[in-house]
């Protein structure tokens, strides 16, 4: 079958399947190892355990909060898709690639400090990777007539790739000065005002 072929919607809704349970399977891991070290208190008590496994807890806080955020673009993205390709299911497997790999990222930088950058170009050049396969799986599905609803507008891809944009930025500043740790991530909450920007810039030039 060419890549241009597309599949079965029943092909479609086990990919979408099967996509959900892998998020599902990788965000459950991500507090296991919480649950096993609850169980095995000893002579701790609760408010040492919290203390002694802040870090293991703050890891697993953060990969919830950034997997789940993952899987709703990604629902958001296969709502209006209508079909898939060969190219696509194998980009949806890299994407769950980076969603599996999050959370060992994720437990490497914060075990690691926030002076190391090696731990921070794998934290968020996973992230910014997976957001990166996110565009890339839109595109395809546009590309291939494979997306219900109204075209893209130019607003709309700009609200599609600034944040991927503003990751990429947050990564290279956490690069350059690697004391400030994750605070470029921060860079993500001008996101709105960005896209309101651009957006207005747009209406003015059309």
């Amino acid at each position: 079958m060419s890549d241009g072929d597309v599949r079965t919607e029943r092909g479609l809704e086990r990919l979408i399947f099967f996509t959900d349970a892998v998020v599902a399977i990788a965000i459950t891991l991500v507090v296991l190892p919480l649950v096993d070290e609850a169980k095995d208190l000893d002579r701790r008590s609760v408010a040492e355990f919290l203390s002694d496994d802040s870090a293991a807890l703050i890891a697993a806080a953060i990969s919830f909060a950034v997997i789940g955020a993952f899987w709703r673009d990604h629902h958001r993205l296969f709502e209006r898709a209508t079909g898939y390709t060969p190219t696509l299911m194998r980009v949806n497997l890299l994407w769950l690639a980076g969603v599996v790999f999050l959370p060992v990222a994720t437990v490497l930088y914060v075990s690691a400090g926030r002076g190391d950058r090696v731990a921070i170009a794998v934290y968020l050049g996973t992230v910014s990777a997976v957001m990166f396969l996110s565009r890339i799986e839109e595109g395809i599905l546009v590309r291939a007539g494979l997306r219900s609803g109204p075209p893209l507008t130019h607003t709309d891809l700009w609200v599609e790739t600034t944040p991927l944009l503003l990751i990429v930025v947050a990564l290279v500043l956490a690069l350059a000065v690697p004391s400030l740790g994750l605070w470029p991530v921060l860079i993500l909450l001008l996101s709105r005002p960005v896209i309101r920007l651009a957006a207005t810039i747009m209406d003015r030039r059309s």
